[in-house]
């Protein structure tokens, strides 16, 4: 998606690493909740509201969709902005993404119960759509305005009046962005036996994850024009540091939600992305560092959805045996079950690095 005569190794590193994290983390929670083993508690979501690795990231690739707009799309905009032939290009590519997602739903769905209609690559493509329509349509201060203007509606959005339940932010699904998802979709929703259904990629939080692109265009404007240097890094630190105290600053008033997408939980995840963003840009792109590393995150993140497909399909495979149930057992007396799990789900990123890593070296881009 990102022409390569722009193309900083960060931007795949950071894409990399965080694809490398929705592996760790699935994997974890497959083989946790599969054999009811208990794991690291950081590793898992939060039950609600609240912060833990596992929480940053989805953020993290939400954000990174819109720093790579302006070196995939910034051409298109100099020369002749949205246009019809490029807007059909976007919504196939958007659709596309959809149905990927909801075919590896279909795939393991119960079919006795109702589907799951949205989900990961779903919150993707509907982001993407979104997000590169705005950046190809208006200038950068627009942009920021437009995403200001989402987090701050979203957030009297979410103080509405719930007609089924009481409003309670604190309480799984009673916010008016989780009734509207029951309204809409029914029980076609990630939680549809939880006593107040909830869908964490539905429909209005797909708002403010657009907003959270739409602050990763800004980035990526930025970095196009000034370039990866040590002023773009402290400039980046510096703003990860405001946005990460800004979202912690106003968390007791509108708590940090990543089943919804709370308005301060885009703000400190951006942050915290600016702040692993700003390290990578210097670390990479302005130290020169081309350990093994890099490279094995740019392999995922060059072909990030190929990443995300395959590992799908491994998990059950890999970590639902009996050899990875001994190996946790066997290590579990000694590093203990939790640490001991993180072995199986390492099994499972390398053994999806393979084919991307072939990829890489013949330099094959699954482009969706």
């Amino acid at each position: 998606m990102v022409e390569k005569k722009d193309r900083l190794l960060s931007l795949d590193a950071l894409r990399g690493l965080s694809v490398i994290g929705m592996v760790l983390v699935n994997s974890i929670a497959v083989y946790h909740y599969g054999t009811g083993k208990p794991a690291l508690a950081p590793l898992l979501h939060a039950p609600w509201a609240g912060l833990t690795v596992a929480d940053l990231v989805f953020p993290f690739f939400i954000f990174m969709v819109g720093v790579s707009l302006p070196f995939a799309l910034g051409g298109q905009k100099e020369k002749a902005g949205l246009t019809g032939p490029v807007l059909l290009r976007l919504l196939k590519r958007s659709a596309l993404l959809f149905l990927i997602g909801l075919g590896l739903t279909l795939s393991f769905a119960d079919w006795n119960e109702p589907i799951r209609l949205l989900g990961v690559l779903q919150r993707i493509g509907l982001t993407f759509l979104a997000a590169a329509i705005l950046f190809l349509t208006f200038s950068w201060r627009t942009l920021a305005v437009i995403a200001l203007v989402i987090l701050v509606g979203y957030h009297g959005a979410l103080m509405l009046n719930v007609p089924d339940a009481a409003l309670d932010l604190l309480a799984p699904g009673q916010n008016f962005s989780s009734w509207f998802d029951r309204a809409i979709l029914g029980d076609h929703v990630y939680h549809p036996t939880a006593p107040l259904p909830f869908e964490p990629e539905g429909l209005l939080g797909t708002l403010p994850s657009i907003a959270q692109a739409l602050l990763g265009v800004l980035a990526g404007l930025y970095i196009k024009t000034r370039g990866g240097t040590t002023g773009t890094v402290g400039r980046f630190v510096l703003a990860g540091v405001i946005l990460t105290a800004l979202g912690y600053g106003l968390a007791p008033f509108h708590p940090i939600i990543k089943a919804v997408w709370s308005s301060t939980f885009v703000l400190v995840t951006t942050g915290l992305g600016l702040l692993t963003f700003a390290f990578l840009i210097w670390a990479i792109d302005i130290k020169g560092h081309r350990s093994w590393g890099v490279s094995f995150l740019q392999a995922f993140g060059i072909n990030a959805i190929t990443a995300y497909v395959l590992h799908t399909y491994l998990m059950g495979p890999l970590l639902l045996n009996r050899f990875a149930d001994h190996l946790v057992d066997g290590l579990g007396g000694t590093i203990g079950v939790p640490v001991a799990m993180l072995l199986p789900a390492i099994g499972v990123i390398l053994v999806t690095w393979v084919p991307l890593a072939v990829m890489q070296r013949r330099k094959i881009i699954l482009k969706v």
